[in-house]
């Protein structure tokens, strides 16, 4: 905005000169009018391009070089002899502006390219008026002068406002951090809590209750409740797997809890996983994963399933595999959950799905995903 206003503020002596007093200093009052439309609208435009980016590119300050320097010959040309260094030369000051615009956005290196090219322009345009370069007691030369200093006075303003930015959003970042880090700190240790009650009211519960002799661990129903248990142990142990596979083992240990609220006990077997699974994969497996054991509830008349991992050769599958009455795959309607909610969820992760199954030989799930 402060350049927008810098660069403004030069185009006041050329409003000054557009009434009937501009042919006193203008061969061409027209060509003066033309002028200051362009200026206008060239500003017009690099305002536009700057509201859309947020800044100013390299490639608009290259243009708004080119066009400052073309309007200094234009300049000169146009304007009556003895006013070549007065303030009807408006081009002269408005490339001060555009020097700013140069130190504020190029690089040093670029910065020392441009400033040389702005200045023999401007040099060459009143050389090419008065027939020679301007006297020093003319000012002009002080004013090319101010323009360079004021260039790279903008330039190191700016490099340095930009340090401090850049220290301000670090030291933003390590703040935002460290409470992310704080607030999954205190989100595991809420899990930890309620895995360690779980673990009370369930695992430890058996083995005291058959240590103390409590329960006769040969019944029927007794070995059903030590298989849950160690279930929900194994589970655990594929939640606290490496950390790049946590989620993907965590989202596996969910389906199988969810599974066995509705009656399926779930034997899950974690092996290795990829160092870094997409969510979207992650998602896709475990949705999966849960609808495939909804179906083993709903359709396979057992109450057992097994769930396990394979990581080979890039590919990663994931078996949900049954012994219940099993059914022709091929004879599957269209609406079916297989197709609509396993097969679609996988198609939208990236992977597929084969299923293995014969009428009383059990079905066997695999979701497959290519790793590479």
């Amino acid at each position: 905005m402060l350049l927008f206003a810098q660069r403004a503020s030069y185009l006041l002596p050329a409003a000054s000169s557009l009434g009937p007093s501009g042919a006193v200093y203008y061969r061409s009052p027209v060509l003066n009018l033309a002028m200051v439309a362009v200026v206008l609208a060239w500003n017009m435009v690099l305002g536009v391009a700057v509201w859309r980016r947020g800044w100013f590119t390299s490639r608009y300050v290259v243009l708004d070089i080119a066009v400052t320097c073309a309007l200094l010959f234009v300049m000169n040309g146009n304007l009556r002899d003895g006013f070549e260094l007065s303030a009807a030369n408006w081009v002269a000051k408005f490339a001060l502006g555009t020097a700013a615009l140069a130190g504020a956005v190029f690089s040093l290196s670029r910065l020392l390219v441009a400033l040389p090219i702005l200045v023999l322009f401007t040099l060459a345009a009143a050389a090419l008026r008065s027939g020679g370069l301007p006297p020093l007691e003319s000012g002009f030369l002080n004013h090319v002068n101010s323009s360079l200093w004021f260039a790279v006075l903008l330039h190191f303003m700016r490099r340095y406002l930009t340090a401090q930015a850049e220290a301000v959003d670090a030291a933003t970042a390590r703040r935002i951090a460290a409470e992310t880090a704080a607030a999954a700190g205190q989100a595991r240790f809420a899990e930890r809590l309620r895995q360690f009650r779980h673990l009370h009211d369930t695992v430890l519960a058996t083995l005291t209750a058959i240590s103390r002799g409590g329960l006769d661990h040969r019944t029927e129903a007794v070995r059903a409740r030590c298989g849950r248990d160690a279930e929900y142990v194994r589970r655990l142990i594929a939640e606290e797997g490496p950390e790049q596979a946590t989620s993907l083992g965590a989202r596996l240990a969910a389906a199988a809890e969810a599974a066995d609220a509705i009656g399926v006990r779930v034997h899950l077997l974690v092996g290795e996983l990829p160092d870094a699974i997409p969510d979207r994969v992650v998602d896709g497996i475990g949705d999966a994963t849960r609808e495939a054991l909804n179906n083993v509830a709903r359709h396979a008349g057992t109450g057992r399933a097994w769930v396990t991992t394979d990581w080979t050769d890039g590919t990663l599958t994931v078996r949900i595999v049954d012994r219940g009455r099993g059914f022709t795959p091929d004879r599957t309607t269209s609406g079916s959950g297989l197709r609509r909610s396993i097969k679609q969820r996988m198609r939208e992760a990236g992977g597929y799905v084969q299923v293995f199954s014969e009428p009383g030989e059990g079905t066997c799930v695999e979701l497959v995903w290519d790793g590479h």
